[in-house]
């Protein structure tokens, strides 16, 4: 065996090879960032929010993903991330959008024919997790979903940098050596310590690196406590999947009998509730499948485990998306296109977000968040900011923002209440809603102020004051880059206004 500065040796140079490459930098980059959000509550709903924000693609397979019928136990439709934090839960929405970054991150190379069933098998270990977990009063199901996922992080990530030393401890490994003991004879470490090791350098969460890790052979103990029953329910789902993939139809009956007994004091199972658990992990993948993007028409494993629990597959009919199959053409798809029909769709869907939660126990932040999101995706604004009336000061002041440069814009932008023949002066002091298309046209020019000038490069931006008893409260502020790139027609705009109006009815209703 290695001593642990050999394993940190062998550890380091694998992630220096990875970090080598154009591709793992921002893969490492995006998880690390949800990873490293502060865990106060209102700095996590705004800066998840951000930072999920900052995808396009993985907002809107966040937010489809959420509202399926896995998550149909919290009522209604969730149209923003932000409500998708309050309802669902930061460490919920924070495991389901790694989830997405890494399914998406690895179909996107020419090895992903071979790395789309371990994709699969992946995926699906999770959601069988996902329904032991639900079996054994585990609370939090998505929990267990992400470390049955991520248990197989370091084979997902050799099989995408090192295929070739993969190739070689699956050749090790059909020769009856065990998984664990090929991948460090191949590659200095074993697949379990590489995951680990890389979920370290991502920020993971000592509970979710806890629940990822590979338990010893023989019979399991009973869990000491409720982390420990997480590692031994991820365990044995992904050991379960495994046996599934693995064994001939002739050793089933012996192969799931030995599995039985090496978890019988750690959990009570028999075959019955383990078939159950396949076939719900059949009915799951069948729901998120099309919304990951992944191509489940052609997967061995999924039909060994149909036939295993005697019940036909819903997903072997699917559409073939073939993400698998189009490996070489991936990403040059165009991204959803913002049409104007999406913009309406969004922000309408966004005003329904916050009146059903105007209906309901809110707090104010929550629902000024949902009104500045709407906002910022509606429109696809570069900026949102939400401004508020500081009395100590005197003056209105950045509260919180979304877009390009908001963390260093927001210290920065704000000022005194008393009247300056400016936009933003006749704005709150008149409630005035104002467009401006180009802050440099003749008529304009002069009215926009010297301190704005200083910190924004913005050419356009709009300023929708929130009035309460004719004073204004709170200011929304959203910006484009370019001249005259607002564009917002007479319907976008009472949209807006509505939205705004929202946000003075949210403020009333706590006064």
């Amino acid at each position: 065996m290695k001593s642990s500065d050999q394993f940190q040796s062998t550890l380091d140079a694998l992630l220096r090879c990875m970090r080598s490459k154009a591709d793992f930098p921002a893969l490492s980059h995006s998880i690390s960032e949800i990873n490293k959000i502060a865990s106060s509550e209102y700095s996590s709903i705004n800066s998840l929010t951000k930072a999920i924000l900052q995808d396009f693609s993985l907002t809107n397979k966040l937010l489809k993903l959420v509202n399926t019928v896995s998550y149909g136990q919290f009522g209604g439709k969730i149209n923003t991330i932000s409500k998708a934090v309050v309802i669902l839960g930061f460490d919920t929405v924070r495991n389901v959008a790694m989830t997405l970054i890494l399914i998406e991150f690895l179909q996107n190379k020419s090895q992903a024919g071979k790395l789309a069933d371990e994709v699969i098998a992946s995926f699906f270990a999770g959601l069988v997790a996902r329904q032991l977990s639900a079996n054994n009063h585990i609370h939090n199901l998505e929990e267990a979903m992400i470390c049955g996922i991520f248990h197989h992080l370091g084979k997902l990530l050799a099989t995408f940098y090192f295929f070739e030393e993969s190739e070689e401890v699956g050749k090790l490994v059909e020769q009856g050596i065990p998984e664990t003991r090929a991948s460090y004879e191949v590659m200095g470490i074993s697949y379990g310590d590489l995951g680990t090791g890389i979920a370290k350098s991502w920020n993971f969460p000592s509970r979710l690196i806890a629940g990822m890790q590979t338990l010893p052979g023989g019979k399991v103990n009973k869990p000491a406590n409720e982390l420990d029953q997480l590692n031994v329910t991820v365990n044995l789902a992904n050991e379960l999947t495994n046996l599934v993939g693995c064994t001939d139809e002739k050793d089933r009956t012996q192969a799931i009998r030995q599995l039985v007994k090496r978890y019988e004091s750690a959990v009570k199972l028999d075959e019955r509730q383990l078939t159950q658990a396949l076939e719900q992990g059949l009915e799951e993948i069948a729901l998120r499948a099309s919304i990951l993007n992944i191509n489940t028409k052609r997967s061995q494993l999924l039909s060994k485990v149909s036939n295993w629990t005697g019940r036909p597959s819903t997903v072997e009919n699917e559409p073939e998306e073939a993400l698998s199959d189009q490996a070489d053409t991936a990403g040059s798809e165009a991204p959803d296109a913002m049409t104007d029909h999406d913009s309406e769709a969004i922000l309408q869907a966004g005003i329904q977000d916050v009146t059903n939660t105007l209906v309901s126990e809110y707090q104010l932040n929550d629902i000024l968040h949902m009104v500045l999101e709407t906002v910022y995706r509606g429109m696809q604004f570069n900026r949102t900011l939400m401004l508020f009336r500081d009395n100590k000061s005197n003056s209105m002041r950045a509260g919180f923002g979304l877009g390009n440069g908001v963390e260093q814009m927001l210290p920065k932008f704000g000022f005194p209440l008393k009247f300056e023949a400016d936009v933003f002066h006749l704005a709150i002091e008149k409630g005035a809603d104002i467009v401006i298309d180009d802050v440099a046209a003749d008529k304009i020019a002069s009215k926009i102020p010297e301190w704005y000038r200083n910190i924004s490069e913005a050419k356009s931006f709009l300023l929708l004051p929130v009035m309460i008893n004719n004073k204004a409260v709170a200011c929304l502020y959203a910006d484009m880059l370019s001249t005259n790139q607002l564009e917002v027609s007479a319907k976008h705009l009472g949209m807006l206004r509505t939205l705004r109006n929202q946000a003075v009815l949210a403020i009333r209703q706590k006064q």
